[in-house]
């Protein structure tokens, strides 16, 4: 009678899963962007690159319009993964909108009293992570004489926040907030619920958004819960540690933001620097599966039976080999745990060896 070794032994899947059991954050970029130009207040080839250049995962725009399809807009300058939504009420002839790299799961827009042709325009977007991020994109009222009603504007919005958001929640609101003084009334009353710091800047330290750098007009506030989450933003050449103002002209190396062209945060009646901040979104924690564990094997009449366990529904292949060498191993059984497996004809073999990995 032919003697038949057996052996059985688990091989742990080192290297299979390189960062799938550890705790790991996902950076989404966050970009105020009121870049257009032209005479019709639309988005054109300067401020499309800028987008195209700086690559944001979520963009609160300001002055939506395009002389073409949105559809094709958001498809060239981000791609066709991307989501949008774009006020469309009767009148709206600079409404704001939101771009997202991941889905917008809801969408809309509230009234802003004290403005007949654009609201504040408002999103639910489902970034990775446990958590919902909601976006807000607004469009205050412009002119150093218009304190008092950016003031209102404010009001208003905390109020339509802390109604329709809940508790805690992560949000971004972000825009042109035509700001002509810390000392207004709107910064006040946004600070109260909101957070502004650190301020963003450009690689001199210069912290205005306007044309002429000399006030800080766009920004991106966010909530406390998500303080944590802040990093700085990673360009090739230099890091930001608060944020990025991005103004082209000084910009440098334009290589890292192609196609962006020198001039293009000068174009005729671009009157705004976009501003990016970044995030690191943590992802739920994802415990390792247990070890598999090949046990009760049976041996009959060239039959070889083994019981594994492991994680109970961790999916696990068991494989078989003739030797130790790495390419000799063959798949036996695939299966989700704990599962006997069989090897129905092993007669051939004077020894047999066994191992288990799990899968991802």
């Amino acid at each position: 009678m032919k003697k038949v070794t057996l052996s059985l032994f688990v091989l742990w899947a080192a290297g299979l899963f390189p960062a799938a059991w550890a705790d790991s954050n996902v950076v989404v970029r966050v970009m105020a962007a009121n870049t257009t130009s032209g005479n019709y207040q639309r988005y054109e080839s300067p401020g499309l690159n800028i987008f195209k250049g700086l690559r944001p995962d979520i963009v609160a725009v300001q002055e939506f319009n395009y002389a073409g399809s949105y559809r094709d807009m958001v498809d060239d300058a981000f791609g066709e993964e991307f989501d949008y939504f774009r006020e469309s009420e009767s009148g709206y002839d600079i409404p704001n909108g939101i771009i997202s790299r991941y889905p917008i799961l809801e969408s809309g827009s509230w009234d802003d009293s004290n403005m007949s042709n654009r609201g504040f325009a408002w999103a639910r977007i489902d970034v990775p992570g446990t958590n919902d991020l909601y976006v807000v994109s607004v469009h205050f009222k412009a002119s150093s004489s218009d304190a008092a009603r950016r003031g209102l504007e404010a009001s208003q919005l905390k109020s339509l926040i802390q109604a329709n958001f809940p508790g805690h929640a992560w949000i971004v609101l972000a825009g042109d907030f035509n700001i002509y003084s810390e000392t207004e009334a709107a910064v006040t009353t946004l600070e109260s619920f909101l957070s502004d710091s650190p301020v963003p800047a450009d690689k001199n330290g210069d912290t205005g958004t306007n044309s002429s750098r000399s006030r800080r007009y766009d920004r991106i506030y966010f909530s406390p819960s998500m303080a944590h989450t802040q990093v700085p933003v990673e360009m090739p050449s230099r890091t930001y540690a608060n944020g990025l103002v991005f103004d082209s002209r000084i910009h440098t190396p334009l290589s890292e933001v192609y196609p962006v062209a020198a001039g293009d945060s000068g174009a005729v009646n671009m009157q705004h620097m976009a501003v990016v901040r970044d995030f690191a979104l943590p992802l739920p924690s994802v415990e390792p599966p247990l070890q598999a564990v090949l046990g009760h094997p049976v041996y009959s009449a060239g039959e070889f039976q083994c019981a594994l366990t492991g994680s109970t529904g961790q999916p696990y292949v068991v494989q078989s080999s003739t030797n130790l060498t790495e390419s000799e191993w063959v798949p036996v059984q695939t299966n989700f745990a704990p599962f006997t497996f069989t090897e129905p004809d092993t007669s051939e073999s004077s020894q047999r060896f066994y191992r288990a990995l799990a899968l991802p």
